[in-house]
C-alpha cells in the first residue's frame, strides 16, 4: 500500500513538472512570437503607417517667409492608430508616444520654430527605433533571445542582434495575448565596455636611460 502510494505521489509530481515545463515554453513562444511579428510586421509597412508628414511648416523655399512648424495632431492620431492596429502593441505603449508627440507640440507652441529647416528638439530619431531603425529591421533573423523574465502576467524579454545592438521588450498579457509596452535598447553591455575602458590604466612606457 505504501509503495502503490508513493508511486502515485512520485507520478503526480511527475505530471506537474511536465505541465510546468509545457506552459513555460508556451510562454516564451507566445512571447517570441510577439517581439518578432511586431519587428516583421513594422518592417514590411513603415512606410505606409504615415499617410501624412507628422510635422508640417518647414521652410524649403528661400522667397518664402514666415513658415511656423508644428506637429499635425490628426497626423499623429492616424498614424497611432494605423500602429494599434498591428495588434502587437499595448495602450501603454500608444499613449506613451502619444504623450511624446503632444509634449513636442506644447514646446513648438511656446517656442516657435519659424523660417525653420532641420531637426526638431525632441524628434531627431525615430521615437521608436532611434537613429539607426535598419540596425534591427534588416537584420530581425540575426536575432537571439538572451533572457526571457516572466512574473504572472508581465515579462522582460531580451534580444540581441550583435554585441553593441541589444534590445528589450516590457509586455503584458491582455485577454490571454502578449502585448508590447515598451521597446528600446539595452544598454547594460555598452556600460560595461565603457565601465571597462575607463578602469584600464595608461600604459607607462619607460625607456632605459644612457649614463
Amino acid at each position: 500500500m505504501r509503495r502503490i502510494i508513493l508511486t502515485a505521489f512520485f507520478l503526480s509530481l511527475l505530471n506537474a513538472f511536465s505541465y510546468g515545463q509545457q506552459t513555460e515554453e508556451l510562454t516564451k513562444g507566445g512571447l517570441q512570437k510577439t517581439a518578432i511579428g511586431f519587428l516583421t510586421w513594422y518592417k514590411e509597412r513603415k512606410n505606409h503607417l504615415m499617410t501624412s508628414p507628422l510635422v508640417v511648416g518647414f521652410n524649403q523655399d528661400s522667397i518664402k517667409k514666415d513658415s511656423i512648424v508644428r506637429i499635425d495632431m490628426p497626423a499623429i492620431e492616424e498614424y497611432l492608430s494605423n500602429l494599434k492596429s498591428s495588434n502587437y502593441v499595448s495602450d501603454v505603449f500608444i499613449d506613451n508616444l502619444k504623450r511624446t508627440y503632444i509634449s513636442v507640440s506644447d514646446t513648438l507652441i511656446k517656442y516657435p520654430l519659424v523660417d525653420y529647416f532641420g531637426p526638431i528638439p525632441g524628434l531627431e530619431s525615430d521615437l521608436i527605433f532611434g537613429f539607426e531603425p535598419e540596425a534591427i529591421l534588416d537584420h530581425i533573423k540575426a536575432g537571439r533571445f538572451t533572457k526571457i523574465y516572466t512574473i504572472y502576467n508581465k515579462a522582460l524579454v531580451k534580444f540581441d542582434i550583435s554585441e553593441l545592438n541589444q534590445y528589450i521588450f516590457i509586455m503584458t498579457k491582455v485577454n490571454n495575448k502578449w502585448l508590447i509596452d515598451y521597446f528600446g535598447v539595452d544598454l547594460t553591455n555598452l556600460e560595461v565596455m565603457s565601465h571597462n575602458d575607463g578602469m584600464q590604466k595608461p600604459r607607462i612606457h619607460r625607456h632605459k636611460e644612457s649614463y
